[in-house]
C-alpha cells in the first residue's frame, strides 16, 4: 500500500462521520473537486449507510442556514483559500489532516459568509446547464450535494432554490446519486413525466419523447408531468426496477433490470446479452464517430452477447467477427460495412 493510501486511511480511522461528511460537503461544494475526488466520494458513501446519513444532516443543516440563498461556490471557494494561506498549508492536498482547531475554523468562516451574504433578504435561486459530447462522460456536483453523471451527447438544466431542487433531462442518459431532503424532493424532468427520489440512485435516458427510468439503489416515484390531481397517483419503482413511457406518458409494466449492463457505461462499457446486432449497432454509434452499416439486411437479426469498449472502434468490430458470422470492411476510414461471412469461412 503506498503512502497516500496509508495516511489517508489512518486519518478517517481518528475522524468521526459527522466530521468526515462536513469536509465532503465543504470540498464538493468549493468547486475544486475532482474526477478523483467525486469517486472517492461515492466509495465512501458506498461503503457505509451513516455516511450517507450523516452528509444528508450535513445538507439539511445547510438548508435550514441558507434556505433563501444558496451558498455560492466561489465563497466557499474563497473561506477556504484565505484560512490555507493563513495557515501557509497548500490548498487542498491529496491527504487531508483536519484538527478540531482546524475544522472549527472553517465551518465558522463558512457561517460568516452565509451571513455576509444577506441570504435572510434574497429569495434564493440558482440555474445551470451541463452537457457532454459524444463519447464523452462527466460528473457534476449539484448545489445540494447530489451528484449527476452525464453519459455521451446528453443535456440537463437544473433549478435549485430553498423549495425546489428540479433537473430536467433535454437529452440523453444520467446517473443521479441524491442527497435526500424531505422538504425539498429531488425531482427529474423527463419527457411527460417526472421522477421524484426516494434516497437513491438511479439512470433516466431520454431518446427523442422515449424515456427509460431504471433504478440503482433505494426507490423512486414515477408520475405524469402536469399539475397533480387527488386522482393521480405516483408509480413507485425500487432498485433492480425499471419503466419506460413514450410521447403519451403512458408507463410500461415494471420490469427488472440487469443493474451491470445499465452502468456499465460509468466505466466506458457497453453490455449485451443476445441483443440484435442491428440494435448493438446503433448502441454503439452513440458513443464513436463514424458510420457502420449493415449490408445484409438479414444479419441485423443475429443476436450478440458480451462487453465492449465504448471508444475502441477497432477493437469492437474486430469482437463482432469473433461472436456473430460477420465480416466487417472498411470503406475511406470512415464507414465500416458489416456483411454476412460466407457459409465456407464460418464452417472452417
Amino acid at each position: 500500500m503506498n503512502q497516500m493510501a496509508v495516511e489517508h486511511r489512518e486519518s478517517g480511522d481518528h475522524e468521526s462521520g459527522a466530521d468526515r461528511a462536513m469536509q465532503w460537503f465543504v470540498r464538493l461544494r468549493s468547486g475544486h473537486a475532482t474526477f478523483a475526488d467525486r469517486r472517492e466520494f461515492q466509495l465512501w458513501i458506498a461503503a457505509d449507510a451513516l455516511h450517507r446519513q450523516e452528509f444528508e444532516k450535513c445538507s439539511s443543516l445547510w438548508d435550514e442556514l441558507d434556505s433563501a440563498k444558496p451558498l455560492l461556490h466561489e465563497d466557499l471557494s474563497r473561506v477556504a483559500l484565505d484560512w490555507e494561506r493563513a495557515t501557509e498549508r497548500p490548498v487542498f492536498r491529496p491527504v487531508w489532516r483536519w484538527s478540531p482547531v482546524r475544522f472549527s475554523s472553517v465551518l465558522a468562516a463558512l457561517f460568516v459568509v452565509v451571513i455576509a451574504a444577506g441570504w435572510w433578504l434574497t429569495t434564493g435561486f440558482e440555474t445551470g446547464e451541463y452537457r457532454t459530447t459524444k463519447g464523452e462522460r462527466r460528473a457534476v456536483i449539484l448545489p445540494d450535494g447530489s451528484m449527476v453523471t452525464l453519459n455521451t451527447e446528453t443535456v440537463v438544466a437544473t433549478v435549485f432554490s430553498f423549495s425546489e431542487r428540479t433537473v430536467t433531462l433535454q437529452e440523453g442518459e444520467a446517473l443521479f446519486a441524491v442527497s435526500h431532503n424531505d422538504r425539498r424532493p429531488f425531482e427529474v424532468r423527463a419527457g411527460s413525466r417526472v421522477v421524484r427520489d426516494i434516497g437513491t440512485q438511479f439512470v433516466v435516458r431520454r431518446q427523442d419523447e422515449n424515456v427509460n427510468v431504471a433504478v440503482v439503489e433505494g426507490a423512486v416515484e414515477v408520475q405524469r408531468f402536469v399539475q397533480p390531481s387527488p386522482a393521480q397517483s405516483w408509480q413507485l419503482i425500487k432498485a433492480g426496477e425499471q419503466v419506460s413511457y413514450g410521447l403519451t406518458g403512458e408507463l410500461s409494466s415494471v420490469r427488472s433490470v440487469s443493474l451491470a449492463a445499465t452502468t456499465a457505461w460509468l466505466e466506458g462499457k457497453v453490455m449485451f446479452e443476445d441483443r440484435p446486432l442491428s440494435e448493438v449497432i446503433q448502441e454503439v454509434g452513440r458513443y464513436q464517430t463514424g458510420e457502420i452499416r449493415i449490408l445484409d439486411p438479414g444479419i441485423g437479426a443475429l443476436k450478440v452477447s458480451g462487453v465492449f469498449g465504448t471508444n475502441d472502434r477497432m477493437g469492437f468490430l474486430k469482437a463482432l467477427e469473433q461472436v456473430v458470422p460477420v465480416s466487417v470492411s472498411q470503406v475511406n476510414g470512415a464507414v465500416a460495412v458489416l456483411e454476412e461471412k460466407p457459409r465456407a469461412s464460418v464452417a472452417r
